[in-house]
């Protein structure tokens, strides 16, 4: 797809491009009746459809695609294009739709959804506008709203010498406060899954883009959750026994299982992979006083059994004793007490970089740049870890969240009153 021009993506910054950026004029936005947008797959809970009404409300007509009744539930049944055949036919109807209404411009949430990957390509052929919402890229209080795709497939440079040039211009964010996310999150979820349950007879040949099934999927949750409760005590200590011994700590941040950041932007095809490369290289190259520590994904939803998976690595590499496994604890409550941060390409690394902590990427990640990252590969990272620069991760996060990051929350209402509006004013304007 094309890509927008930017006069600071040049290996050389000249100083009379940087000090011309900021009168460069850009060319008017369309006028908002001649767009047409339509949203192909969004956020759980009621984002995608204050995002419609701000739209309609600007002038600019905007649908959503129903594909399942969890769809259905968050959007309503106005302004609606229901999809009911196979995923096979899913390109064919989706380029007479759009062709037939004049859709200008489709709306996706992430880009690694088998529906959103197919409508990229729809797009493609008949250049219509994309638009990627995503989590945000620093957590919690912001959304990611970028333009052709998000994660590694980003169009954000990976250049420290942009985000030092292009980070003199950018404003300092203005941070907001949200209560805490995780509890209507977890409503929205569950709300939005009982629908696509309870309604799947009206759509019989939806393709679910999961690696494991819904009601497998919430019963794992549901005995992780309930695990965490009962044996509490048992998990802090756990935690306490690998953060109280002696020597270096080293962090190894686990994806979500089936995460498409594990499974699309990196070579590695699972988690236990993940494990079996970081722990061989632990055991060859990491001093003998070090100590190896992961961390699960706050949303594992329990159905790997990653205890097992480590502790069986541990033994075959013969570093029992070194390694540990924890499924509770407060990543920004562990870092103080790290000296490396390992991870695929988690927004977690990220936390870690912003905390000083030199962090080690496996797979494509946004912030894997030198001056960010360690950039020496993995068995060089136990004994010289490549710490962050802290004036390059103050530039690059005012350049990535002032061209791509939006203040508030998908999971709350608060949040999505801070957020809708604002997505919708920056998609008038692209």
């Amino acid at each position: 797809m094309p890509r927008d021009t930017n006069p600071f993506e040049t290996e050389v910054l000249a100083d009379d491009v940087i000090e011309a950026w900021p009168n460069i004029s850009l060319p008017p936005a369309p006028r908002p009746e001649t767009r047409r947008f339509l949203i192909i797959a969004g956020p759980f809970g009621a984002f995608t459809r204050r995002l419609g009404e701000a739209l309609r409300e600007a002038g600019a007509p905007c649908e959503r695609v129903l594909l399942n009744a969890g769809d259905a539930y968050d959007w309503g049944t106005r302004h609606v294009q229901p999809y009911f055949g196979p995923f096979s036919g899913w390109s064919a109807w989706l380029f007479e739709t759009v062709r037939r209404h004049g859709v200008t411009d489709l709306i996706l949430y992430g880009d690694a959804h088998p529906y959103c990957k197919e409508a990229v390509k729809v797009a493609a052929r008949i250049r219509l506008r994309v638009h990627v919402l995503e989590q945000g890229y620093f957590r919690p209080f912001w959304v990611t709203l970028e333009r052709g795709g998000v994660n590694g497939n980003s169009a954000l440079p990976r250049d420290p010498l942009f985000y030092r040039a292009a980070g003199r211009w950018a404003p300092e964010p203005a941070e907001i406060w949200l209560p805490p996310l995780t509890p209507p999150a977890a409503r929205r979820i569950t709300a939005y899954h009982a629908a696509l349950i309870l309604g799947a007879p009206a759509f019989p040949r939806f393709h679910a883009p999961y690696a494991y099934p819904i009601l497998r999927q919430a019963l794992g949750h549901t005995r992780r959750y309930l695990g965490q409760k009962l044996f509490r005590g048992r998990h802090q200590r756990r935690l306490a026994a690998a953060l109280d011994t002696s020597g270096p700590l080293f962090l190894g941040i686990l994806q979500r299982p089936g995460d498409s950041q594990l499974r699309i932007h990196s070579d590695l095809a699972s988690t236990a992979d993940f494990v079996e490369l970081v722990v061989s290289s632990f055991a060859r190259k990491s001093p003998a006083e070090a100590r190896l520590l992961f961390k699960s994904h706050p949303l594992d939803h329990g159905l790997e059994p990653h205890a097992r998976t480590i502790a069986e690595a541990a033994k075959r590499f013969e570093v029992t004793g070194r390694v540990f496994f924890a499924d509770t604890g407060d990543l920004e409550k562990i870092f103080p007490k790290a000296a490396g941060a390992v991870t695929v390409n988690s927004t977690a690394g990220l936390s870690a970089i912003e905390k000083g902590l030199p962090t080690l990427t496996l797979g494509t990640a946004i912030y894997d740049m030198a001056g960010l990252t360690h950039q020496r590969g993995l068995d060089t990272f136990w004994t010289a870890p490549q710490k962050p620069d802290p004036s390059l991760y103050q530039a690059f996060r005012r350049v990535v969240i002032e061209r791509t990051q939006v203040s508030g929350a998908y999971a709350s209402n608060r949040g999505v009153e801070f957020a809708a509006p604002e997505v919708a004013r920056r998609l008038l304007a692209a």
